[in-house]
């Protein structure tokens, strides 16, 4: 059998290279929305109409219209030419650039797959000129009346790739990705109008001249009231824009907007970073919403590493990224953190039994839950015993921070779970005291991990039966252990000795905490931020219970113990502490408004 000789190497012919290109920097139709708005921006244009057009299946045409610089007549044609661009001369002037385009492709891609129409008229000229190019081949050319600036029309979009057209998603999602993009331009370029039409319907319209608050108001009132203003400079980076309330966050980093230059990227180093600036005040697993707009020079950044420049290097990232972390942790310092105890976008109806049952007006049904209940006494003195625990290792001489934390009156307890108090406007207070607690003792653990972990010997060491695998996985993670005050040997096959603890645990834990506390950090794997997990996990067994009825004194101090935490309005895991009820929500929840 003869082989088959090997193929050739030769040089693709134009028409494929602009169809791989094309691929690379088209991939849908918001795909040209984004690089024709960008090109629109870099004109200096001050507004740019996206209008939509499309059928029952599919977008049929695409075109924005902007006020900007146009185009001279002689370099209309060139326009339309692979890494045709005015943006740059050199390699040298990457390092310089603040465009936003530099490659010289997007209107090379766009043209390689659809039919396109461009009308523009530089300011300098008294004509405009017409084009019209179809698969990057011109069909027509000449001189036409047009306003200074640009219109550009995209139709027969993918005719040339029908395969693409068969990967888009529906119409409605297509459209609700142009959208979307319409929408971030809209804020990261406050001072530019944009209107979007779809099917001669004016589905929005950003006014010029405006804030980025004022912008996000009008777009995202929902989130509006909920953000949270940062503005930095260090060392000629430069940091501005919003990061939400802890109250308000997703699930994912879709509603983390980032901007180097003005120009959108996606990084999940920098959501990383944003995402730690938080630390413990939202849910491991979570993200915030952000707008942030970062400027730094431009030789510090490198854009051309992506077709579409969504993604980017910054020299010194370490140190940027700290940068990023460190300012997000400051904007939220002095906040009022507490979570609000009915949401603004749901509607209460309150049924009154009465309501239900006229007869039963003003009868009093007593449940077991309302009978009055009186704390034990071994449950008091665990309870005493772990406050007196955390009131001994509480930082001494620490400032009382007023601004962090609100003066509290005392009221008593709901479902042995729940303080209640009332600050001085007369605002209902809700405080988790499991969770409250929670924070007392992190945060505790994390001073004595800076300061050199104490830990306390048993008199009694708790030996550990395992498997096979956990005995294996606490041999690995003993380090971890042992930095975090456990003390820990091998005591024959598949078993273990605790001979040490975490002073903040006390010396009156029982046996079965220790275990479990081990199994839950067993339980969990090797995870990146093992020490954190142990720090957790140690908090929590170590912290008052729900469901433990507590004194007027015991509540006091619980309250008074989570005022001088670093963050009192979470537990470390992000669980809100506080729950707030205004004055203004109750008279309303009353309807005395």
């Amino acid at each position: 059998m003869t082989e088959k000789p090997a193929p050739h190497i030769r040089i693709l012919d134009g028409e494929t290279i602009n169809q791989i290109a094309a691929g690379e920097v088209v991939e849908r139709p918001a795909s040209i929305v984004k690089e024709l708005v960008e090109n629109s921006i870099d004109a200096g244009a001050v507004t740019i109409t996206v209008e939509i057009s499309s059928n029952k299946k599919e977008i049929t045409r695409i075109r924005i219209i902007d006020d900007g610089s146009g185009i001279p007549a002689n370099e209309v044609p060139l326009a339309f030419s692979p890494h045709a661009t005015s943006k740059i001369q050199t390699a040298e002037d990457l390092n310089t650039c603040r465009t936003l385009g530099f490659r010289g492709e997007a209107l090379a891609s766009v043209a390689a797959i659809a039919y396109v129409t461009m009308v523009t008229r530089s300011r300098s000229e008294d004509a405009g000129t017409r084009l019209i190019i179809s698969g990057g081949e011109i069909l027509e050319q000449g001189a036409t009346g047009a306003p200074a600036g640009t219109n550009l029309t995209v139709e027969e979009i993918f005719f040339t790739t029908p395969a693409r057209r068969k990967f888009l998603k529906s119409l409605a999602t297509e459209l609700s990705r142009i959208s979307s993009v319409i929408e971030v331009f809209s804020l990261l370029y406050p001072a530019i109008t944009f209107r979007y039409i779809l099917n001669g319907h004016e589905k929005s319209t950003s006014h010029g001249t405006r804030t980025l608050g004022e912008v996000m108001r009008a777009l995202r009132p929902d989130e509006a009231s909920r953000m949270i203003q940062i503005s930095s400079e260090e060392h000629g980076v430069f940091l501005d824009g919003f990061i939400s309330h802890p109250e308000l966050i997703r699930q994912n980093t879709q509603r983390i907007l980032i901007a180097v230059n003005g120009r959108m990227i996606v990084s999940s180093r920098i959501s990383g970073a944003i995402r730690a600036g938080y630390g413990t005040l939202i849910p491991s697993h979570s993200f915030p919403v952000a707008v942030l707009m970062i400027t730094l020079d431009p030789a510090r950044v490198d854009a051309n590493i992506h077709p579409t420049k969504r993604e980017i290097r910054i020299s010194n990232e370490a140190d940027f990224l700290r940068f990023i972390a460190s300012r997000v942790r400051e904007a939220l310092q002095g906040q009022d953190l507490s979570h609000s105890g009915v949401s603004d976008k749901r509607e209460i109806t309150l049924v009154t039994e009465e309501q239900r049952n006229p007869a039963s007006a003003y009868r009093i049904h007593e449940t077991p839950a309302q009978r009055v209940c009186e704390a034990t006494l071994a449950g008091y003195r665990t309870t005493t015993r772990q406050l007196r625990q955390t009131r001994l290792l509480m930082e001494p001489g620490e400032p009382d921070p007023e601004s962090r934390f609100p003066s509290l009156t005392y009221i008593g307890q709901v479902a042995a779970t729940y303080l209640l108090a009332s600050n001085n406007v007369g605002d209902l207070i809700l405080i988790d005291q499991h969770a409250a607690h929670e924070r007392v003792r992190y945060d505790q653990l994390k001073r004595e991990q800076r300061e050199g972990t104490l830990s306390q010997e048993l008199l009694v060491p708790v030996v550990l039966q395992l498997s096979t695998s956990e005995a294996h996985l606490l041999g690995e993670i003993r380090s971890d252990l042992e930095d975090e005050g456990f003390h820990l040997e091998p005591f024959g096959k598949d078993t273990w000795c605790v001979r040490s603890v975490p002073v903040v645990l006390g010396r009156c834990e029982d046996p079965d905490a220790i275990k479990e506390i081990i199994s839950g950090v067993l339980s969990g794997g090797q995870e990146n931020r093992m020490q954190e997990s142990v720090s957790r996990l140690v908090a929590c067994r170590g912290a008052v219970k729900a469901g433990v009825i507590l004194t007027p004194e015991q509540g006091e101090e619980i309250i008074g113990q989570l005022s001088r935490t670093s963050e009192p309005y979470t537990c470390p895991h992000g669980r809100p502490t506080i729950i707030s009820f205004t004055r203004s929500k109750l008279e309303e929840l009353f309807r005395r408004k």
